[in-house]
């Protein structure tokens, strides 16, 4: 059985939020294999341009050989995807002003993240947050009336939940055609939720191919 840890990372550097502490982390579980939440087509321009989770696996690459997995397989054309993200730029320019608890939670993770790095995006104060930060979303759009708003977040939301999906289902195709002991998934905090759920529906059918560890609390053993 693989035992893979699921670490929730942040992609851009802010405070304890870097690629040192990420690889802290890599080096304390000593993981065989690391998933990654990248598109294999992105993988050259991902490594090119860096962020948290690419700096701290070539440095991880220094001290361990292993595996290195990306496993967000769900290709959107560039073009839709931009008027996918421009439309919840919209739901965002709406909510913010309408909403004083949306910005000051906004901000309050912002500095969390800041001050505590991982410890803080593995926790159950972020899922609390980030549910919280969602409940005011769909709340002020549903109030509004506006279709275009309701569409621009529901297809947000659609994208999230099918790149949850894609990411789980790439890793158990992986771990079935492959030998490895000890693994991490890096994935963005924010996904979390999504992940666990569609963990969840492999329990009855694959409960013996990985164990799966979701308590990591962000603290080095």
């Amino acid at each position: 059985m693989h035992k893979i840890t699921l670490v929730c990372s942040g992609h851009r550097e802010s405070g304890l939020c870097n690629a040192e502490e990420l690889l802290k982390i890599l080096r304390a579980i000593e993981p065989e294999a690391v998933f990654e939440e990248i598109r294999p087509s992105e993988f050259d321009f991902h490594y090119t341009h860096g962020s948290v989770e690419a700096h701290a696996i070539t440095k991880y690459r220094e001290f361990k050989l292993f595996q290195l997995v990306p496993v967000d397989r769900y290709e959107i054309p560039k073009n839709l995807l931009a008027e996918i993200k421009r439309d919840f730029d919209c739901v965002i320019d709406c909510v913010a002003p309408a909403s004083q608890e949306y910005r000051l939670l906004n901000e309050e993770n912002d500095n969390s993240v800041r001050r505590y790095g991982f410890q803080y995006l593995n926790s159950v104060a972020f899922a609390t947050m980030t549910a919280r930060i969602s409940e005011i979303e769909d709340e002020i759009i549903s109030k509004t009336g506006e279709q275009g708003l309701i569409r621009g977040l529901e297809r947000w939301r659609q994208i999230i939940e099918r790149r949850a999906l894609e990411m789980v289902g790439s890793m158990y195709e992986y771990c079935r055609k492959n030998v490895f002991d000890t693994g991490a998934f890096l994935v963005g905090a924010a996904h979390k939720m999504g992940i666990v759920k569609e963990i969840e529906k492999y329990a009855s059918t694959e409960a013996d191919l990985i164990d799966w560890n979701f308590s990591y609390d962000g603290q080095i053993p």
